[in-house]
């Protein structure tokens, strides 16, 4: 299966097609998740439409005041007070769908309209099928169809470099805060990616505030921010010791999201257990991979005999950079811990941010 295009690309060319061109092509087609960059290329059709006094119409099947007829009529007849007609049409998916063999009207008016070269027609939705036969007819029209996903939140599984800091979402922010003049960090970025989530103009709205607020949005947002235990295991086995401790601290301070109800887990000896969870089955499997490469064994070759995949590429490095006798240490550190918390001792953040320090890359290089 071919890679969705990013996003943010779709956007450049949808940007400079436009701008490149005297008119509007005959039809556009916006899909995908990510309703930012729809709405934003909806708000560009507009105001180019208005610059060459076309006249607009707008239609969202999913407004609770929509009538089909009325959009099959602006489809059918021709403007009154332009040459052209604009008609967007927002959330048309269950209008398209044929009624057994038989074309939907909505297909149908379009396609007219389309023929008759009566103005622009603009599909937005984020269930538009690529495939579906009208939007193959209005591409081959000389349509355009634009298509945009949500932006990765993570590093993609193929990407060599895992930190957090590197991906698509932070990378957006960083050049919407430019695009704002606002001053904003990568480390900041990636504070504010985790307490917002993946959703532009939720991002776009903080930017705005930042710009207006400071420092003071930052320092609200950072004891707000939800946290992810699987951050903070990818951190600590790759001994980076600041980006440790800005993880533990997050998830420790804001809690992790929960996927069942989207509530945060906050609980203190939840969190620990979680963390723990993540960390003892990695540092074990470290250690059994290690013992391999002691025998003889190349580090990759290793990691796929203890059954770590080729996708958790932070473990198998830390396989080939770290010493046997310092995942030995590693697995007494964590034993250690998980004693102390089930029999009723204190265990907290704190404790993880020893770890950061006992295992930094540094600590590895010289046990060697």
């Amino acid at each position: 299966m071919a890679k969705d295009a990013d996003p943010r690309a779709e956007w450049s060319g949808f940007v400079t097609a436009l701008r490149g061109s005297k008119a509007l092509a005959p039809a556009y087609v916006l899909r995908g998740a990510e309703r930012w960059f729809r709405d934003r290329a909806v708000d560009a059709l507009i105001e180019r439409s208005r610059a060459l006094e076309h006249e607009i119409c707008r239609h969202n099947a999913k407004d609770p005041e929509f009538k089909a007829q009325a959009l099959i009529d602006d489809l059918s007849s021709s403007a009154m007070f332009a040459s052209l007609r604009l008609v967007i049409v927002g959330e048309p998916e269950s209008l398209l769908k044929k009624s057994g063999s038989a074309e939907s009207a909505l297909a149908r008016a379009i396609r007219g309209f389309v023929a008759r070269r009566a103005g622009t027609v603009v599909l937005v939705g984020d269930g538009l099928r690529a495939d579906l036969a009208v939007v193959k007819e209005l591409q081959s029209s000389g349509g355009e169809m634009r298509s945009f996903r949500k932006l990765y939140e993570r590093p993609p599984p193929w990407a060599r470099n895992a930190d957090p800091r590197s991906t698509e979402l932070v990378e957006w922010l960083l050049a919407r805060a430019r695009e704002r003049e606002v001053k904003l960090s990568t480390d900041q970025a990636v504070l504010l990616a985790h307490a917002q989530g993946n959703d532009l103009a939720a991002l776009d709205d903080q930017l705005a505030a930042i710009s207006a607020g400071g420092s003071e949005v930052l320092a609200r947002l950072s004891a707000a921010a939800a946290g992810s235990p699987g951050d903070v295991c990818d951190a600590l086995l790759a001994g980076e010791t600041p980006r440790t401790v800005q993880a533990v601290e997050t998830l420790f301070s804001g809690g992790m999201r929960r996927e069942k109800d989207g509530g945060r887990e906050t609980d203190q000896n939840a969190l620990v257990a979680i963390l723990l969870g993540y960390l003892r089955p990695k540092v074990r499997s470290g250690l059994a991979a290690v013992e391999f490469v002691r025998g003889g064994m190349n580090a990759e070759d290793a990691a796929a005999q203890v059954g770590i995949t080729a996708f958790d590429k932070t473990l198998r490095a830390a396989i080939a950079s770290r010493p046997p006798e310092q995942w030995r240490t590693m697995l007494d550190d964590l034993l250690a811990i998980e004693r102390r918390s089930r029999q009723g001792g204190e265990v907290d953040g704190s404790d993880f941010v020893r770890l950061a320090l006992r295992w930094s890359r540094k600590a590895a290089a010289r046990a060697r």
